[in-house]
């Protein structure tokens, strides 16, 4: 963390790099602008997606990796500021990546439209497979892996806001679990402790190619909804979230973007 620098070996995922500089700002940004600030005035590092709607209204969606982020900020009604590594300060929302990282497998135009069409010259397909005389891709092809992606950059994305960043606070924070066993309701809204509670115990399910050996949804528990990047206590960043919560007033609510009326295969 002195140095700024990190070593990667024995891959070339492209996710390593992308997580590890959100690994780096988990350490720095709770820093800024200066530590002895009250948690409220200082730069909370999110692993949730973030939109906007036309009255200045500013989402977070918090999920770990194939739960829904992408997905559900890509709205064409709201303008997208980006879909996985974002910061709340004092004077606003802003995105760190400039880019998107979208999941492929099963990919088409009629499910996720932004997304399909932000695939166009300049954009890097990985893990994908295609056919070599004719270049046409089958995003069903999960030979190589599951975790197939896409990165492209966010002005690809029509809605996008640009540059990437807003001086609005959240309105809405949305936490999106993949319950893989069918119990939590569709949506719920939270309270302020149930906030907390969910948001350090980070309950959801790992989904089928965003790890390796992961072939079917498990539960787990991931603190913060981005456990392996945290580099302080979760307490720190759940601190600084209820600060911000309270002082901004925005509402939270309980996504389930998993299963309902039975566990995986049932419901």
């Amino acid at each position: 963390f002195k140095r700024r620098e990190m070593v990667i070996l024995g891959t070339q995922y492209a996710g390593e790099m992308k997580k590890g500089v959100f690994t780096i700002m988990n350490y720095l940004m709770p820093l800024m602008p200066k530590r002895d600030l009250p948690p409220a005035d200082r730069a909370l590092p999110l692993h949730a997606s973030a939109n906007i709607g036309p009255d200045n209204d500013v989402s977070i969606f918090f999920g770990l990796s194939g739960t829904g982020k992408t997905t559900l900020s890509a709205d064409p009604k709201r303008a997208l500021i980006g879909d996985d590594e974002h910061v709340w300060h004092a004077n606003g929302v802003f995105n760190i990546e400039g880019g998107c990282y979208a999941k492929t497998v099963g990919l088409t135009r009629e499910k996720e439209p932004e997304i399909y069409d932000a695939i166009r010259f300049g954009s890097i397909l990985e893990n994908v497979g295609f056919d070599e005389m004719t270049g046409q891709v089958d995003y069903d092809d999960v030979s190589i892996t599951e975790n197939t992606r896409v990165a492209y950059p966010l002005k690809f994305i029509p809605n996008a806001k640009i540059p990437a960043k807003t001086e609005h606070h959240p309105k809405q924070i949305i936490l999106l679990t993949c319950d893989a066993f069918g119990i939590l309701p569709p949506i719920s809204k939270l309270t302020p402790d149930q906030v907390m509670y969910h948001f350090i115990s980070g309950y959801t399910a790992k989904v089928a190619g965003t790890e390796e050996g992961v072939l079917e949804p498990e539960a787990t528990f991931s603190a913060c909804f981005g456990a392996p990047f945290l580099v302080w206590h979760p307490s720190v960043y759940a601190e600084m979230l209820a600060a911000k919560l309270d002082k901004y007033g925005a509402t939270a609510y309980l996504v389930n973007t998993g299963w309902v009326g039975g566990g995986y295969g049932v419901g």
